[in-house]
Order: structure tokens, then C-alpha cells, then sequence
């Protein structure tokens, strides 16, 4: 509704991939649900611990649609 825009009027980030979940909602009935990071929850603990480990690993596919403007 607004461009992509933030309230303060910069540009929203990872548009791209807002986009296609936007797209996918659409098809696919989704809840989502709010998880305290680091708080003892199993898959939100494993979450992270997949994300640090490719993080670690360097071997993370490049975002060819990022742009940092």
C-alpha cells in the first residue's frame, strides 16, 4: 500500500522476499506465531543454531535481488 516504504519513509528491506511469501499466502492457509528468542523453545534453538552454523561454514548462496541503497 505504501511502495515498500517504512515509516520513515525509507525503503523496506528484503522486498523481494516479502513479495513472494505475500504471493504464497495466498494458496496456502498460514498461522503465524510469535516465539521469544532464546527462551528455551526447541525449534526456535535450533533455528539458530542451523542459522550460526552456515554463518560459520561460509558457504551461504548470495541474494541476487539485495540491494543496500
Amino acid at each position: 500500500a505504501n511502495g515498500w516504504k517504512k515509516a520513515d519513509k525509507s525503503r523496506a528491506l528484503n522486498v523481494d522476499l516479502w513479495e513472494r511469501l505475500l504471493s504464497l499466502l495466498e494458496v496456502h492457509e498460514v498461522k503465524f506465531i510469535w516465539v521469544k528468542g532464546h527462551a528455551d523453545n526447541a525449534e526456535n534453538e535450533r533455528c539458530d543454531f542451523l542459522a550460526r552454523s552456515a554463518i560459520e561454514k561460509g558457504n551461504l548462496m548470495e541474494d541476487k535481488n539485495y540491494s543496500a541503497d
